[in-house]
């Protein structure tokens, strides 16, 4: 059976609450995850998902605090979050390898996956998801700016940050590529984006051990736009581990998948296709 429509959402109970996936393409299809940034949802993927191939099926999932998930009540980790993503891909039928495709975030728990937990995931992508964590200035920032949040929410001089943070000149020109990231933070609500941000960004842990111990293909997807993860920075995460490449895309910073869809998902149908015989 096949579907290309956008169905309501599931919610699967977890360490961290419930967590909501939409499922889109053919149930008999390879599983394909799409995990988003911070600050958005799994709206983000609205431009990927027309142009995937529908003979997959395609979980897209809010993480936890965005989206039609359950607001994030404390403050928690990466390893809590990949938990809580396994119980998901569980309660989904997904327990067979998948194909993960994580937006910074959801890129960083790819990495934890694929260090931890051999036999999930079939194949893994990166996209603008630096495995380092933050440099100190930068935690310090966000952990300032995750204060503000809980105190006074996702007001505008905030989400103009924050949208200067995740798009190019260019894309914020655009007041519907703009409008994504002012949907989902005000959905998200300042007390869940301060627990997101403190857990997800500011206590973020060094990945690359988890890169380097995974034994699946991996694809790191950098952009020429994120001081925080230059090409350079990819290859040198790419050299530890044991099967990685590196494809970088032009004229985006963070949210590549609202800003060059089409690009990426020819980069991810070309990953694929190199291993689906394999």
């Amino acid at each position: 059976m096949t579907t290309n429509s956008t169905p309501a959402p599931t919610l699967v109970s977890t360490s961290l609450g419930n967590i909501a996936f939409r499922q889109v393409g053919s149930t008999a299809g390879p599983v394909t995850v799409l995990w988003h940034s911070m600050f958005v949802d799994s709206t983000s993927w609205d431009r990927v998902i027309p142009l995937l191939p529908h003979d997959r099926r395609i979980l897209i999932v809010d993480g936890p605090g965005y989206g039609d998930s359950d607001p994030l009540h404390k403050v928690t980790s990466i390893a809590e979050c990949a938990s809580a993503a396994i119980e998901l891909l569980n309660a989904a039928g997904a327990e067979g390898p998948v194909d993960w495709v994580g937006n910074a975030w959801g890129g960083h728990i790819g990495y934890h996956l694929a260090g931890t937990s051999p036999g999930r995931l079939r194949t893994l992508t990166t996209v603008s998801a630096p495995a380092l964590p933050l440099p100190t200035g930068e935690r310090v920032k966000l952990e300032i700016l995750s204060y503000v949040l809980r105190f006074f929410g996702p007001i505008s001089i905030l989400r103009r940050k924050i949208a200067n943070a995740q798009l190019t000149d260019e894309s914020r020109v655009d007041a519907a590529t703009v409008a994504y990231i002012n949907s989902a933070v005000r959905r998200a609500g300042g007390r869940s984006l301060a627990n997101t941000t403190r857990s997800f960004i500011v206590r973020r842990s060094d990945l690359s051990t988890h890169a380097s111990r995974a034994e699946l293909p991996i694809l790191i997807v950098a952009t020429d736009d994120r001081g925080e993860l230059t090409p350079a920075q990819a290859r040198a995460t790419a050299e530890l581990c044991r099967d990685a490449e590196v494809v970088v895309i032009d004229n985006s910073r963070t949210l590549i998948p609202l800003e060059q869809p089409e690009r990426l998902v020819e980069v991810l149908i070309d990953f694929w296709s190199k291993h689906d015989t394999q």
